[in-house]
């Protein structure tokens, strides 16, 4: 029987993309040579980076053919999800909303 670890999900917002990158750097890999790159996976965290968010306004256009479609508009922020199994890089993961204090209330995209 396999047994069952708990997942832990943060919902990050982020004031720009280059601010996300500075807050995942506990994530970041450094190898001897060469440049340091996000580990977006590992048998401990997933990281889902959803980048800027669009959603309706409300407001309907029409175009050259009579077609409707809605207005849309960016939600501010780098929006990036992080999902933890049991305790792995726990404190990391919670300095990052201390630090920064950018998880969304709701947020737009979320884990399964």
């Amino acid at each position: 029987m396999t047994e069952y670890v708990k997942k832990n999900d943060f919902y990050f917002s982020f004031a720009s993309e280059a601010e996300a990158a500075t807050a995942l750097q506990p994530f970041y890999y450094q190898p001897e040579e060469g440049d340091a790159y996000l580990v977006k996976h590992s048998k401990g965290h997933s990281i889902d980076i959803i980048g800027v968010i669009y959603e309706a306004t409300g407001n309907m256009f029409t175009d050259d053919e009579g077609m409707e479609y809605p207005e849309i508009s960016p939600v501010p922020g780098w929006h990036v999800n992080l999902r933890i199994l049991g305790d792995y890089m726990r404190a990391e993961a919670e300095a990052i909303d201390t630090d920064f204090g950018v998880e969304p209330a709701t947020p737009h995209r979320t884990w399964l």
